[in-house]
Parts: C-alpha cells; structure tokens; sequence
C-alpha cells in the first residue's frame, strides 16, 4: 500500500496540510522577515529622493460656448428678412452639437500644445540635465527632438481634467518649480482664448476677403448693397470677438503656486513597500516548507516495475481474504 502511495503522491501534494507547522515558522521568521522589510522599505525611499520634487497647480476654467443664437432653419427664424438671414448665418455660425469636444480636442492639439512650449521656452525645461543654464547652450552635441517634447508636456507636465457634474475644466499643470506651475496654468487658458479668437478672426478675414472680391466684380446695386450689408455684419462680428476676452474660458479660479509637492509621495511608497516585503517574506518561508516537503518525498519515492506492482496488489488482497496467493507461495519455494 506504501509503494501505491507514493506512485499516486509522489511529491506529497495532497497530504494533509499542518497549519501549526506554517504558523510556527513563521512566527519564528517574523524578526528576520520584518528586518528585510525595513531595510527593503529605506532602500526604496533612498531611490524616490533622487527623484526631484514634483508641485501641481490647477487653474479652474468655465466652458463659453454659443447657446443657439438662430440659424436659417425654419425652426431657428428670428427675422422676416432673406438678407438678414443670410447675414445670421454667415456672421454667428449655428452651434455645433459637439462644440466642447471640439474644443477641448483643440485644446490638446500637437499644434496648439507646440506654440505654447515655444512662447514660454519649456525645451530647455524639458532637457534640463541637457542644457547649461550659465552659458544657455545645450550640453555636448545634444539636439533637442520637438516631437519627444511635446509628448512630454502632453503627458507629463499639462493635464486637463473635465468634470462632468459641473461642467467646469480643470487645468493642472506640474513641474518643479511651484511657481513656474502656477505661471503656466494660467499662461495656458489666456494663451487658448488667444488662440481661438486667432482662428476666428482668420475665418472672418477670409469671408471678408471673398466679399470685397464679389463686391467689384458684382454691377448689381442691389446686390452691392446686400454685400456692404454683410460686411458690416463681419464688421460687428469682428468688433463683438475682440470684446470677449474670456471666450470660450471664463477664469473661476486662478492657479496659486502650491504649498506642498504632489509627487513622489516618499511615506507612501515606503509603507507600501514594507508592507509588499513583508508578503514577500511570508511567501519565502511557506515556499521553502513546501520545497523542503517535496524534496523529502522526492527522494523516499522509489519507481516499482510493472510486475513488482501486482504482485503488491495481490498481495494486498490476499492479506484482505486472509489468504496467501498461489505465485506467491510458488515463488517462496523457490
């Protein structure tokens, strides 16, 4: 019954399990365990220290956008007039559907993000270790990638965070200077109303371009009046968009330079640590009782041939009948 034993456990897998056994090692392992844990735990915090300071500052922003001012759809009619119609249409553009996802994608647009890294010069702040701030110069023969720093300040350094309960943006930028944080939010939302009144005022240079074309090659009075018409409209339009300077961001909260870092979170990290080493301990100890198990099995169990195994049976059963096998006795008189 032995040898059938250990040919179906061989590595002593499906015996029974003593839980003092685990227990007692460990509490037995428990200084050595804790020891490696601290000193596991300090390692990791001595790493995150040569790591720099990292300070967040957030601007809070509301979202202007144009709330349906007509169109030339029945449903939008606010005049009775087909010129002032074609005026409302091509001044004051129906509102699209999408228009805050349009202009949060602008928002985190490579062209948008590159002028803002070139008017506030970030490459030399992205490539510090590479850039000597005495002599202003990079480094050696270093070459700064345009494309690896807009990735970075993309991911690394600007953040934009949307609520969708109030409706408000949040605009986080993180560096590691407090100081320069704040600057930056704030730079960045006065930079975007910037930037989209720039692209506005380009779609409206360019209507009154084509209108001034018409306008000479049209003989038509009438029709020369409905085009001065039209251009006083963009005009207006052009007068209205140099008036709003808090569109299509409203400031709520301005960005104030923080007080504290916001990364790494050095106890945080080293708790976390502990705590993993102490597992980790734990697994080792268990692990080694288990291995020492299985070697200690591995090296009882002894292989039988085919033939030794069922004598073995017939053994076991005649000892269970209370009888001797025939071979078995053939093979005694021999």
């Amino acid at each position: 019954m032995s040898n059938a034993t250990n040919e179906s456990d061989p590595l002593g897998i499906d015996s029974q399990i003593d839980l003092l056994e685990y227990v007692s090692a460990l509490f037995q392992s428990k200084y050595k365990i804790g020891a490696i844990a601290l000193i596991g735990a300090v390692i990791v915090l001595g790493l995150t220290l040569l790591k720099d300071n990292i300070y967040t500052s957030s601007a809070v922003v509301a979202i202007n956008t144009n709330e349906k001012p007509g169109g030339v759809a029945p449903k939008d009619f606010r005049t009775t007039n087909a010129i002032g119609l074609l005026e409302h249409d091509l001044i004051i553009e129906a509102t699209p559907a999408n228009e805050r996802e349009r202009m949060l994608a602008r928002m985190r647009s490579v062209r948008f993000s590159n002028i803002f890294i070139n008017e506030n010069n970030l490459i030399p702040y992205i490539y510090h270790k590479h850039w000597d701030s005495e002599k202003k110069i990079w480094k050696g023969d270093f070459v700064p990638d345009k494309k690896e720093a807009t990735s970075i300040f993309q991911e690394s350094i600007r953040a934009i965070e949307l609520d969708e309960k109030s409706g408000l943006l949040l605009i986080h930028f993180k560096t590691r200077d407090p100081e320069l944080s704040a600057k930056l939010a704030n730079n960045f939302v006065k930079r975007f109303n910037e930037y989209t009144r720039e692209i506005a005022l380009s779609e409206i240079s360019q209507r009154r371009k084509y209108l001034e074309e018409q306008l000479v090659a049209i003989k038509n009075v009438e029709l020369q009046k409905s085009i001065f018409r039209l251009l006083e409209a963009q005009l207006a339009a052009e007068t209205l968009l140099y008036a709003k300077k808090d569109y299509p961001l409203e400031e709520i909260q301005p960005a104030l330079p923080p007080m504290f870092k916001s990364a790494p979170k050095r106890l945080t990290i080293s708790a976390l640590s502990f705590i993993g080493f102490v597992f980790l301990g734990f697994t080792v100890v268990i692990g080694s009782i288990l291995a020492r198990k299985i070697i200690t099995n591995l090296k009882k169990y002894q292989p039988t041939s085919q033939a030794e195994a069922t004598i073995t049976d017939e053994q076991d059963h005649a000892s269970e009948r209370g009888q001797m096998p025939d071979n078995w006795i053939e093979e005694k008189k021999k």
